[in-house]
């Protein structure tokens, strides 16, 4: 065998032996991970969500399906779609006589998706009602939908959620609301709309919402000075979980993107809270500029809710969303260690205290259960449960029925 020949032998090999690896740990991540946020508008995922001009997606309405996701025990749950997107049975505009109706607003949580739909917490919340009160029957509607903020869920009340004539809505506020509510796109690069709070007004921008196509084909493919590596990374991001996962873990974790600083496969921040995931940075005392606007149109948007429901003889009830670390000490001292938090700086309950001085100061009813679950999370520790699901951090079977009891 000639050197040439040698030389091609080996790189050949070497491009086989890389390929097959590739191609073997893509489908690893396709058997056992739940689709990525950032690419769950790509290929089969878009036969859960469509467009939507004003909210930037929502549930395909009359589709019944079956979904594979990311979960520990049950990883295939039914999923039912109403004509109205909504997840569960038809519901009429019109109440019944001696109804009582209970508009759910909030994002995965609330839907729910990593339970069936009869152990969604709204569900177990309506059995328990109707199991206690004579003469009044509960209806629970629960608009939940994964991604949504609280933007689109104010939207979904102004536009369709009113309609049902609740007689209590319920917004379920979880804290990454907080850094979709001051930007205009979620799931990395597909849009939604975004409110801008001026002069004490609430003005909506970004609609119509871009559709994702034309996003892609106006912002990434037509501008002819686009690099090879840059198609590149666009054809893996569409095409390869495998790709995303690595992406999304070493964005959201310091060790690894202080490593590419090092290795100078990024830039070095202004700061170096800009390495943290966007989300934490609600937990930090002094507040950036970032995290002060999105509180601040957050209130905005809540206080229009409050007005809104008013005006439909419906009171309006928050209700937070406990951040998994604020119920076991343990992973909050983990993500501490991790990223170099400290407690003069740091705080897990600080979106709890922004969240009750805003309904505070204006008049808004406010749960937030999250003593209530750290008394019940150490309870289940006793016979090794959890309240979460420990592979994608959203109530499990337990959490639903705890949250709606």
């Amino acid at each position: 065998m000639t050197k040439i020949k040698r030389i091609s032998f080996i790189f050949t090999a070497i491009f086989l032996a890389v390929s097959f690896s590739f191609l073997a740990a893509e489908i690893f991540v396709r058997a056992f991970y739940e689709m990525p946020d950032e690419s769950r508008w790509i290929g089969n995922s878009r036969s859960f969500y469509e467009y939507d001009p004003l909210l930037g997606w929502r549930n395909i309405p009359n589709t019944d399906s079956i979904r594979t996701i990311r979960a520990r025990g049950n990883n295939k749950i039914h999923y039912k779609i109403n004509s109205k997107g909504i997840r569960g049975p038809e519901y009429s505009y019109e109440k019944a006589e001696n109804e009582y109706r209970i508009l759910l607003l909030g994002d995965s949580y609330t839907e729910g998706y990593v339970v069936e739909f009869d152990d969604l917490f709204s569900e177990v919340m309506k059995s328990k009602l109707n199991s206690m009160e004579k003469g009044v029957h509960f209806q629970t509607i629960n608009s939940g939908t994964s991604g949504w903020s609280t933007d689109q869920e104010l939207l979904f009340f102004q536009s369709e959620g009113k309609k049902y004539r609740p007689d209590l809505t319920i917004i379920m506020f979880y804290q990454n609301d907080l850094a979709y509510n001051n930007q205009p796109k979620d799931f990395g690069m597909f849009y939604k709309p975004l409110f801008k709070e001026i002069n004490g007004n609430l003005l909506l921008t970004n609609v119509p919402v871009p559709k994702p196509d034309e996003i892609i084909i106006n912002n990434q493919l037509s501008d002819d000075d686009i690099s090879i590596f840059k198609k590149l990374k666009l054809w893996l991001h569409e095409r390869s979980y495998l790709y995303v996962v690595i992406k999304k873990r070493i964005k959201n974790t310091y060790i690894f993107n202080d490593l590419a600083i090092r290795l100078k496969l990024k830039e070095r921040p202004i700061k170096n809270e800009e390495l943290l995931p966007r989300e934490f940075n609600v937990w930090k005392k002094e507040y950036n500029k970032s995290v002060r606007e999105s509180w601040h149109v957050t209130e905005a948007m809540l206080v229009k809710l409050h007005e809104e429901t008013g005006l439909t003889g419906s009171s309006l009830l928050v209700v937070l969303v406990p951040h998994e670390a604020s119920v076991y000490p343990a992973m909050w001292e983990t993500i501490k260690k991790n990223y170099g938090y400290s407690d003069e700086e740091w705080d897990i309950g600080q979106v709890s205290l922004e969240l009750e001085a805003i309904c505070r100061r204006n008049g808004i009813d406010l749960l937030d259960p999250t003593v209530l679950f750290r008394e019940r999370a150490k309870e289940l520790e006793k016979i090794r449960k959890r309240l979460y699901d420990p592979l994608n951090e959203h109530w499990n079977y337990e959490g639903n029925k705890f949250v709606g009891e």
